[in-house]
C-alpha cells in the first residue's frame, strides 16, 4: 500500500513538472500571438495585457506584404524536397543493394563530407552560382539545397534499405525486372517511413534558411519569406510592431501545422531506422 502511494506521488510530481515545462514551451508562442493582435498604442501602454480590442487587421496588412514571398518559399522548398528524396532514395538503393568496384571507398568519402561545416562551403557555392549566372534565379536556392541535403539523406536511406528483405529484390531480378523497376516497385515503397522523415527534416531546414537566400536572391519579388519579413519589419517601423509580429506568426504557422500532423510519422521513421540499424 505504501509502495503504491509512493508511486502515485512520484507520478503526480512528474506530470506536474512536465505540465509546467509544456506551459513554458508555449509561452513564446502565446506571447507572439498576443502581440500580433495589438495596436501600437496597446503595446506601449499595456504590453502584457490581452488585446482589447483585437486588431485582426494586422494579419491582413502582413499577408498583403509577404504573401508573394510565402508562395515563393512553398514552391522552392517543395521542388527541392521532392528532387532531394528522389535522388537520395536512388543513391541509398545503389549503396545498399548493388555491388560495384570502390563502393566502400566512395561511401566513406560520402561520410567524410558530413565533417565539413556548412559555413565553409558558402563562399565556393556563391562563386559557383555567380559563375553559372544563376543569381536572382530560383535555381540558386533549389540546387544547393538539394546537394547540401544529399549526404545525410543518402546515409539514412542506405541504412534503411540495407535492412529490407533481399529476397524481394532477388525474386524481382529472377522475373526479369530491371534495377530501376525494382527500385520504383519495391525499394521506394518499402522506404516510405525514412523518406517521409528525410522530407520533413529538409523541408523545415530549407524553409528556415535565411543566410543563403539573402546572398543569392536580390529581387524582392523572388525572395523567400524568411528574408522578406525583415524588409517588411523595416518598412513597418516602430509604429507597426503588431503587423511585423503578425508576419512572423504567418511564416511560423505552416511549420507548426506541418509538425503537428507529421510528428508521429517523423518519429516512426527515425525509430524504425534506429531499430533496423
Amino acid at each position: 500500500m505504501l509502495k503504491n502511494k509512493r508511486i502515485y506521488i512520484s507520478q503526480t510530481v512528474l506530470y506536474a513538472v512536465l505540465a509546467i515545462l509544456l506551459l513554458l514551451a508555449f509561452v513564446p508562442i502565446i506571447l507572439m500571438v498576443t502581440v500580433s493582435l495589438k495596436s501600437t498604442y496597446q503595446l506601449n501602454t499595456d504590453f502584457w495585457g490581452l488585446p482589447r480590442p483585437v486588431f485582426w487587421s494586422n494579419y491582413s496588412v502582413a499577408l498583403s506584404g509577404i504573401y508573394v514571398n510565402m508562395l515563393n518559399s512553398f514552391l522552392y522548398v517543395v521542388v527541392a524536397v521532392l528532387l532531394l528524396i528522389l535522388l537520395a532514395a536512388m543513391g541509398g538503393y545503389v549503396f545498399a543493394v548493388l555491388d560495384f568496384p570502390g563502393k566502400t571507398v566512395l561511401f566513406m568519402v560520402l561520410l567524410s563530407m558530413m565533417m565539413i561545416p556548412a559555413v565553409l562551403t558558402l563562399t565556393p557555392r556563391y562563386v559557383m552560382i555567380s559563375d553559372m549566372g544563376l543569381k536572382n534565379n530560383p535555381l540558386a536556392l533549389i540546387l544547393p539545397w538539394i546537394t547540401g541535403g544529399q549526404v545525410m539523406a543518402i546515409v539514412l536511406c542506405r541504412t534503411f534499405i540495407e535492412q529490407s528483405p533481399r529476397a524481394v529484390f532477388e525474386s524481382a531480378r529472377l522475373d526479369g525486372a530491371s534495377e530501376f523497376r525494382i527500385f520504383l516497385s519495391f525499394a521506394a515503397p518499402l522506404s516510405k517511413p525514412i523518406l517521409t522523415t528525410v522530407a520533413i527534416m529538409n523541408l523545415i531546414s530549407f524553409y528556415n534558411d535565411y543566410l543563403w537566400p539573402l546572398m543569392v536572391i536580390g529581387d524582392a519579388k523572388r525572395q523567400v519569406a524568411t528574408v522578406a519579413i525583415e524588409s517588411f519589419m523595416a518598412d513597418s517601423g516602430n509604429d507597426g510592431m503588431g503587423q511585423s509580429v503578425a508576419g512572423f506568426v504567418l511564416i511560423t504557422l505552416p511549420l507548426l501545422i506541418l509538425f503537428t500532423f507529421t510528428s508521429r510519422i517523423y518519429m516512426e521513421g527515425l525509430t524504425s531506422g534506429a531499430l533496423k540499424a
